[in-house]
């Protein structure tokens, strides 16, 4: 059974106690800090104004980079099913 744990953490100074399974606190703590630091970002570019607007944000620009990597990641999924193809080619 998978126990839970609570971790700390601040995101643009205001604490809170969240709740994780097991072993995954040092993923969530990075989380909480990446979120922190774009919500920072956005806040310093003085273009968006109120948290909600910044948290909206910066779930849109978060989202992004996801479906970038995730692009990336295929692309070299289909680059390593190509080169083993070769390799097997040239090994018959």
């Amino acid at each position: 059974m998978n126990k839970s744990q609570a971790v700390q953490v601040s995101i643009l100074e205001q604490h809170y106690t969240l709740t994780c399974p097991a072993g995954k606190e040092a993923a969530l703590k990075q989380a909480a800090t990446n979120l922190d630091l774009k919500l920072r970002d956005i806040k310093a570019s003085g273009r968006v104004m109120g948290l909600e607007r910044m948290a909206v944000m910066a779930g849109l620009n978060m989202s992004a980079e996801l479906l970038d990597c995730k692009a990336q990641l295929q692309t070299l999924e289909i680059a390593m099913q190509q080169l083993d193809q070769r390799l097997i080619s040239a090994l018959d």
